[in-house]
């Protein structure tokens, strides 16, 4: 047996974004990784050692594709962590059903068909690990972010059935729910970014690593009893409930 034969394997879907590169950067050490996404990975995660896959998570078979590569590398599928996601800010009144479409179909709809078609693998080996990346702004709204936290809102409820249906076979789910991070994703709320930094009882915005962290704590097995489970990463906004919405 290889090391890389060895080691566990993940997948991680959303690699060519901000948290799912970072979430690569942090595994590769000691998991084989490969890289899922719309366009080709940054070259410091194939230099890494990260495999590359193109595929675009609202393809109807982009999980049978996935699966498919898994099968021909001779993989297991131990980790699967689904980062992909877009974020438009508008008023209800602004907004129009083909931006909530698109939302849901990369938010939500497309993480539950790549799940679908990688957990009987995870089932039948009796071992794995899911994590889901959601936000803060599935559980606390705010204003313009009706359809985006309505399709993170339908992430974290489906979470708490997924546990229940694949925990007896030692198969595990959970979600990291950011807050405000220093992203790209987050420099889309710049004219909101002060009065929501305020609001954190650590008055900050999270760096990426932190989150990357976070989702590969979770995925890995120094979490071995933890399942079902919403993790705020987030500086204590969740926290502050009491203070108003911006």
């Amino acid at each position: 047996m290889t090391a890389d034969e060895a080691r566990p394997s993940c997948v991680v879907v959303g690699a060519t974004g901000a948290i799912g590169a970072g979430v690569c950067q942090a595994l590769v050490p000691d998991w084989n990784v490969l890289g899922v996404g719309r366009s080709e990975l940054p070259e410091e995660l194939s230099a890494a050692g990260v495999a590359s896959l193109r595929a675009d998570i609202t393809s109807p078979d982009v999980g049978e594709v996935i699966e498919s590569w898994l099968h021909e590398a001779g993989w297991d599928c131990d980790g699967l962590v689904i980062a992909s996601g877009i974020h438009q800010v508008a008023l209800l009144a602004e907004l129009t059903i083909e931006a909530v479409e698109q939302m849901l179909a990369v938010n939500f709809l497309g993480p539950l068909a790549v799940t679908k078609a990688l957990v009987p693998s995870m089932l039948s080996q009796r071992r794995g690990s899911i994590v889901w990346v959601s936000s803060l702004r599935g559980e606390r709204g705010d204003p313009g972010q009706v359809a985006y936290a309505a399709t993170k809102g339908a992430m974290n409820a489906a979470l708490y059935s997924l546990a229940r249906e694949v925990g007896r076979r030692n198969v595990r789910i959970n979600v990291v729910a950011p807050g405000m991070v220093v992203s790209p994703m987050g420099d889309m709320l710049a004219q909101t970014r002060q009065a929501l930094v305020d609001r954190s009882p650590l008055g900050r915005m999270a760096d990426l690593d932190e989150v990357s962290a976070a989702i590969a704590w979770l995925v890995g097995p120094h979490s071995s009893y933890v399942t079902g489970t919403i993790l705020n990463v987030d500086c204590g906004e969740s926290a502050a409930v009491h203070q108003e919405p911006v």
